[in-house]
């Protein structure tokens, strides 16, 4: 993969789907980026795999491919988690809203279980 910085181009070897998941995390971290609460989150997984990945591997801090990689590749993953973790996030609301009369029942069953136990 070949990234054009400036006037300086940085080569670097990286998996064939590295270049089709950096597109995707551009466009998804636009969205996500327009939402203040989630550019945070987003910010912060960034910070967190910067940080794992430089100190596992100490060796691309050395060099300006090794390092530009671990870059782009924290931005990737940090991207799809953020992208992951609001999926979820919005699955379980969902499930919380359509779950009302459910959790309404548990409570009612939990309530007269308790009354007619011997403690």
């Amino acid at each position: 993969m070949s990234v054009a910085l400036a006037d300086h181009t940085f080569s670097f070897r990286a998996p064939a789907e590295l270049a089709q998941r950096l597109k995707a995390a551009e466009r998804t971290y636009v969205e996500l980026a327009a939402d203040a609460r989630l550019a945070v989150h987003v910010s912060r997984e960034l910070e967190i795999e910067l940080q794992r990945r430089l100190r596992l591997t100490p060796k691309r801090r050395s060099s300006q491919g090794g390092m530009l990689r671990a870059v782009i590749e924290a931005f990737v993953t940090a991207t799809e988690a953020a992208s992951r973790d609001e999926t979820l996030a919005e699955e379980l609301r969902a499930f919380d809203a359509d779950d009302r009369a459910g959790a309404a029942e548990r409570a009612a069953l939990l309530r007269g279980s308790a009354a007619t136990r011997d403690v």
